[in-house]
């Protein structure tokens, strides 16, 4: 079985590659310059995002999840390659190389993978997801199959019986040969309806999904959250955390606000540029992101 390559999270090596896009974007307002962030390996920013989680109503066994796998990837690499408390950097900057903390971590735990964005948000953010029916999940094995591997070896990670939610959220959706996104967004919202996910509507908790279209051929087309994050947006600011991907860090953002975040994640992960796929799009719960954008002439940085 051809297992295919759409697995941006899950490629500790994919994201450092597109961050360079984007040095000469041209946009009606000034493309984000700097991020301040934090890899949660000091007890402040710790306290500081399980306060929001509280808040959120996020139970305190997904929290304590979370930061058991955050204690365990921080202590598996070197303590240098990781902030102390919350740092400024360009989006595109990072304290350790990719191959290294890959190799330390497989030092620690050998053939387990970690776990990735996916499973990060999804434990998180599952009381938020209610699910009624099943995905099909033909292609999931293709492009999961490391998410998998992880959930088989450590069920406990969606912090219960949780697989038909992060089935029905993250199976691939077939699509159309489209550019178009508005079309690719009413597909995987419909596709969405008929396994029956929905999201609770909370303003203190949302789920951030970076959606790539990934063409295999004119008639063979899908769509698929390549990487995905728990918002969490307050009265003056807008944080943000990820698992950036299996054998690289946990980060917590602060951000003026979600244009910034858009521009973080495309920066990022909109890797259409000079091929016949749409753009990268974001999604907040269900719907587009409020301030996504599209960072003009990325088809032509260098």
């Amino acid at each position: 079985m051809k297992r295919r390559t759409f697995l941006v999270c899950t490629a500790a090596l994919f994201c450092g590659a597109l961050l360079a896009v984007g040095c000469t974007q041209k946009t009606s307002k000034p493309v984000l310059q700097q991020i301040e962030y934090s890899n949660l390996a000091d007890s402040d920013t710790q306290a500081l995002l399980s306060k929001l989680l509280q808040d959120a109503g996020v139970s305190d066994l997904r929290i304590q999840t979370f930061l058991d796998h955050v204690q365990k990837f921080n202590d598996a690499v070197d303590p240098a390659w990781l902030t102390t408390g919350f740092e400024n950097a360009k989006p595109s900057d990072l304290k350790y190389d990719p191959y290294s903390m890959q190799d330390a971590w497989t030092e620690k735990y050998d053939t387990f993978p970690g776990w990735n964005c996916r499973i990060t948000a999804c434990g998180l953010f599952g009381d938020f997801i209610t699910v009624t029916g099943k995905a099909d999940l033909d292609s999931a094995e293709d492009t999961l199959f490391m998410d998998y591997e992880t959930l088989d070896s450590d069920p406990e990670s969606l912090c219960g019986d949780e697989r038909q939610k992060f089935d029905a959220l993250f199976a691939p959706v077939k699509t159309t040969n489209t550019t178009d996104i508005p079309t690719h967004l009413k597909t995987i919202q419909q596709e969405w309806k008929k396994r029956g996910l929905s999201f609770v509507d909370d303003d203190k908790i949302r789920l951030v999904s970076v959606v790539l279209h990934d063409q295999f051929s004119e008639t063979d087309n899908s769509l698929m959250i390549g990487h995905v994050g728990v918002m969490l947006p307050t009265s003056d600011a807008v944080y943000f955390v990820e698992k950036v991907a299996f054998q690289e860090p946990y980060r917590f953002l602060k951000f003026k606000n979600r244009t910034e975040l858009s521009d973080y994640l495309m920066l990022k992960y909109d890797n259409s540029w000079g091929q016949d796929t749409a753009h990268t799009f974001i999604i907040e719960n269900s719907d587009l992101m409020d301030g996504w954008r599209i960072l003009e002439n990325q088809e032509n940085a260098s």
